[in-house]
Formats: structure tokens, C-alpha cells, sequence
């Protein structure tokens, strides 16, 4: 007999730092997202009983759309709002619905919380890949039963939104809003959601953005060893990575970098310097949501190479997407005339 559970995930920040354009495809982006996941099929790997699982999922996100469109409606955009709102309690939250139906009737509550942490994490990938930083979920809390146990992802747009910001800023490379449809069957074709250990290219480079999302927004040593990892997963890198050939490689897809884009020099600097043990490990930098705009840009010239290579990854998971395909390959020929 089929089994019915349903979980609300209660979100205190919902809302990404977004101008007036991009609020707009945001919403649109969710409209599309709670349009499109209604019994669809999802299968999650049960690390409990070491098998596949079949659900059949619906989502419900009407909640947190009518609270993007009150912040819209109320300031014309995301940032606005957030600014005019920042010290109103609430002023922030939303929730999404999901309803889970699997045919066995004695899946365990971990299982069940599995599943639905699982499906969060993709919805989080799905929205910022169709349209990078359109998704957070920060201060989120279970609601169901059995919910005290379990602790929802707790995902920061922030670093998805800044390489967006750097690819417009630089011209390079090109990120554009696509189907939130056409991401998820994407995802669901190369089975990301049916591991827990990733051993396709595309989805180490999943688990890779799920793991710099889970982090804080103030960027670590951690974040420049992940990002160009991503970069040689997709570059088909050997060992002795020759970041010259690896921008080559991504040139040929995405086209050559603006020479305000082109951070492949300085990324791996870094990365050599942290590997040799000679880059220069800054204190945690207080977390202050009031800074003025000096401080701001001051911290994130620091954050550009990071910042510009994400914006690459994501060209190239959206090129992956619109060709429907899993990996590059990169083959050299001699002819002789």
C-alpha cells in the first residue's frame, strides 16, 4: 500500500539579493518550478536500506512566490525590499509543500527526511543553474512528523548571484535565465538524485556546487580548490593540470575570455600557492549585513577569480543543458596533406 507523507519546509530567508530585472525572472523561475514538479517521479538512493526508491513528488512553493511578489510589489525589486526591510522580523520568510508518495508503506523516518533533503538540494541546483542565484534557503526548519529530528540544507544564493554579477560585469561568459523544466529533466537523466557518491563528471561537479553552497558566503581557501576542480572535471585534466590548456579547452566552448574575465592565471596561482602551503590565510571576516559599499567592494576584490570561475562552470552546466549532453571531449588530430 502507498505510503503518504507531507513536509513543510519553513525558510526564514527566502528571499535573494536580487535587482529589479532579475526579481522578475525569479519569480517566474519558481512559477515554472511549482508548475512543473507535481507527481513527477523521483528516485533517491535509501542509505538506510541500501537500495533505490521510487516516489512519486509533488511540490507546492504558492506560499513562497506570493511572498516574492509582496516584495516585489512593495519595492519594485529583492534588494530594495531587503534593504527597506532588514530589521522587520519575518519580513524574509516563506515555505514550500512537498508531498511525497512512495509504494512501500514502511519507510523509515530517516529514509522519508532523506528524500525529501535530497529533493531540496536538486530544486536548489535546478533554480540556480536555469537561472543562477534565484534560490536560497537559509534558517530552514522541517515541519511534519518526526521534523525535531531532522535539519533541512541550509543553502546561501550568494555565491550563485556573484558569478552571475561577474559574467555581466566582464562580459564573460554568457549566462542567460533558461526552462527550470528543462534543467530538472537534465538532472534527472544523469540520475544525480539516485547517489550519494558522485562518479560521473557531472554530478562530482553537482556535489561540488551543493558543497560551496552549504558554506558561508565569506569565501575560504576551500572555495578555490572546489571551483577549480569543477573547471578540470569539465576540461578532462590530467594530473598535472596546465592551466593554459585548460583555457583553451573552455575557450573552444564558451568562446575566449575578455581580458577583464580571464582569471585563469590568478585561480591558480592561488590554488599553487595553497597547495605550497604560501598563500596568506586571512582571519574570518566579521559577518556584517550593514556594511556600506566601500567595505563591500573592498572585501569582494578578493572574491573575483573565485567568483569569475564559478560564473564559468555555470556557462558550461547551461551549455551542457541546452545540448543535452553529460561531458566534453577534447581529441587532437594530425592529417597529413
Amino acid at each position: 500500500m502507498a505510503k503518504s507523507q507531507t513536509i513543510t519546509l519553513n525558510i526564514g530567508n527566502a528571499i535573494p539579493n536580487a535587482g529589479d530585472n532579475e526579481s522578475n525572472w525569479i519569480i517566474s523561475a519558481w512559477e515554472g518550478a511549482d508548475k512543473y514538479i507535481k507527481g513527477i517521479e523521483f528516485n533517491v538512493e535509501d542509505p538506510y536500506q541500501a537500495t533505490l526508491v521510487n516516489h512519486q513528488l509533488s511540490l507546492d512553493a504558492s506560499d513562497l512566490i506570493q511572498t516574492l511578489r509582496n516584495a516585489q510589489k512593495l519595492s519594485g525589486g529583492f534588494a530594495s525590499y531587503l534593504q527597506s526591510c532588514k530589521n522587520e522580523e519575518g519580513a524574509t520568510q516563506g515555505k514550500i509543500v512537498v508531498t511525497l508518495v512512495s509504494e512501500q508503506d514502511d519507510i523509515e523516518p530517516y529514509s522519508q527526511y532523506h528524500s525529501i533533503s535530497v529533493f531540496v538540494q536538486q530544486l536548489v541546483l535546478a533554480m540556480n543553474i536555469a537561472l543562477p542565484g534565484s534560490c536560497q534557503i537559509l534558517n530552514g526548519v522541517y515541519e511534519g512528523e518526526g521534523a525535531g529530528l531532522f535539519e533541512p540544507p541550509q543553502i546561501d544564493s550568494t555565491i550563485f548571484t556573484n558569478g552571475w554579477l561577474s559574467a555581466f560585469d566582464a562580459e564573460w561568459p554568457i549566462l542567460k535565465p533558461i526552462k527550470f523544466e528543462h534543467v530538472w529533466h537534465w538532472l534527472d537523466q544523469r540520475k544525480t538524485s539516485e547517489t550519494d557518491t558522485a562518479l560521473s563528471t557531472v554530478n562530482k561537479v553537482m556535489f561540488c556546487l551543493l558543497d560551496l553552497a552549504h558554506q558561508s558566503p565569506v569565501y575560504s581557501a576551500g572555495n578555490v580548490l572546489l571551483v577549480s576542480h569543477m573547471l578540470e572535471l569539465f576540461g578532462q585534466m590530467e594530473d598535472d593540470v596546465n592551466h593554459n590548456l585548460l583555457r583553451e579547452r573552455i575557450s573552444i566552448i564558451l568562446g575566449h575570455p575578455s581580458d577583464k574575465a580571464d582569471s585563469f592565471n590568478e585561480l591558480y596561482r592561488m590554488k599553487h600557492s595553497l597547495i605550497r602551503s604560501e598563500q596568506p590565510i586571512k582571519r574570518p571576516a566579521v559577518i556584517y549585513h550593514d556594511s556600506d559599499d566601500e567595505i563591500i567592494q573592498q572585501l569582494e576584490m578578493h572574491n573575483s577569480p573565485v567568483e569569475q570561475a564559478l560564473a564559468i562552470v555555470l556557462a558550461l552546466i547551461q551549455d551542457l543543458v541546452i545540448h543535452n549532453s553529460s561531458s566534453y571531449h577534447f581529441s587532437e588530430r594530425v592529417v597529413r596533406n
